[in-house]
């Protein structure tokens, strides 16, 4: 065995959590360039249309008339799951599935807006409130 191949059998496999972490990162730097690209390519009032269907229906509108790809509307939509659940959700002690048995389906459409803008001091609010009741209930 040569040196090169020792220092290999020394390296250690990633952890569960530094897998997770890798995958995060590309997710985020996928939707951003999804995002960047549809800025650059979308006039105002295009985006804002196209915002406010995700808003209204949960879903992006895809395809040719759009100039989004579905592909490149999952990932979006995947960073910003993957996003409200480790920076937020998690800190509250609280998971995606756990949310939404607390959110009536009612708000989704503000909170669907809410996460469009960036606006994440909502879902902060929203889940200490939650977590908070939980603990009460003994949940």
């Amino acid at each position: 065995m040569d040196e090169d191949e020792q220092d290999d059998d020394k390296k250690e496999e990633p952890s569960e959590d530094e897998k997770a972490e890798a995958q995060f990162t590309e997710f985020v730097r996928m939707a951003d360039q999804s995002l960047d690209r549809f800025r650059d390519t979308h006039s105002k009032p295009q985006q804002q249309f196209i915002v406010d269907a995700f808003v209204e229906t949960g879903e992006i509108p895809t395809g040719e008339a759009f100039g989004i790809e579905a592909v490149e509307a999952d990932v979006v939509v995947a960073a910003f799951s993957q996003h409200l659940d480790r920076n937020v959700l998690r800190q509250h002690g609280l998971t995606l599935a756990t949310y939404f048995e607390h959110v009536d389906e009612a708000d989704y459409p503000a909170l669907r807006r809410a996460a469009a803008k960036g606006e994440w001091h909502v879902f902060h609010g929203h889940a200490q409130a939650i977590a908070a009741a939980r603990k009460e209930h003994g949940l």
